[in-house]
């Protein structure tokens, strides 16, 4: 490897994008609870939520409204490890790439555990749509 930063640099920014699918992922289940919510209880009482009210929201809100409405407690756990890594990578991660702190060392070891995390975040992202694919089925079948 020439110069890591390049490789670094690329598996940064595949986990911003995919950091945003799992938010994205997050609002959908979340939104299709609110739906649910909204459909059962019309002429009931009001209930204003609805998925326009997640655009907004950060990851960590995202991941208590999901455990509210989900019990895989495993993907829960999952999830808020991922939240950690996250926030650096958002805040923090392509710093060290920069003239005045660039260590091959630091940028090559973080290349690895990147690449790493790339496959956990891919992972965790499967399993909330399986949980939203779950949920729609359960939705269906009580219709």
């Amino acid at each position: 490897m020439d110069d890591p930063r390049k490789y670094y640099k690329d598996t940064t920014m595949r986990l911003l994008g995919s950091f945003q699918l799992l938010d994205l992922a997050l609002k959908v289940y979340v939104g299709l609870n609110y739906k649910v919510i909204q459909t059962r209880v019309e002429g009931l009482l009001d209930f204003g939520y609805t998925e326009d009210d997640l655009s907004d929201l950060p990851l960590g809100r995202l991941l208590t409204l999901f455990k509210k409405f989900n019990t895989n407690a495993e993907l829960h756990a999952r999830l808020q490890k991922l939240q950690t890594e996250r926030n650096h990578i958002a805040h923090r991660s392509l710093l060290i790439t920069m003239v005045s702190l660039y260590d091959r060392g630091t940028v090559e070891d973080k290349y690895i555990e990147y690449s790493m995390l790339e496959d956990e975040l891919t992972e965790c992202l499967q399993a909330v749509n399986a949980e939203s694919t779950q949920l729609m089925k359960r939705v269906q079948g009580a219709a």
